[in-house]
């Protein structure tokens, strides 16, 4: 089943992936590169990462578990990012990141749409 085929009852990670895939216009290397990375740094394998993320933990409290801050998740995830997809601009890389992280609208007031990224995936 593909992420787009997730309804609205769908779990955290699913959408964190699926607003990480609209972010890159369906690119799933660029999904796939930041997940890859966030296990990474967590220190788990892609699978537990996403099994862990599907029965209900966040990104945010998995890095919390393991001693790591937000920040520095944020960061390895962001340059995975921009690795995968050489045009998207650091800022944009790094908000898609800390979105991923803490969760889907975690662009804070006048954030457009599901996690603020609007229909062509720019936010603007």
């Amino acid at each position: 089943m593909s992420i787009s085929a997730i309804g609205p009852g769908q779990n955290l990670w699913a959408q964190q992936v699926q607003h990480v895939q609209h972010a890159g216009h369906g690119h799933g290397g660029m999904r796939k590169a930041g997940m890859d990375a966030a296990a990474k740094a967590l220190g788990m394998s892609p699978g537990n990462l996403q099994s862990a993320l599907s029965g209900g933990q966040s990104l945010s409290s998995l890095a919390q578990s393991q001693g790591i801050s937000t920040d520095t998740l944020a960061s390895t995830i962001s340059a995975a990012l921009s690795s995968a997809n050489p045009s998207l601009s650091s800022a944009r890389s790094q908000q898609i990141a800390q979105r991923m992280v803490n969760g889907p609208g975690s662009d804070g007031p006048g954030a457009k749409g599901a996690g603020g990224v609007d229909g062509d995936g720019d936010g603007h």
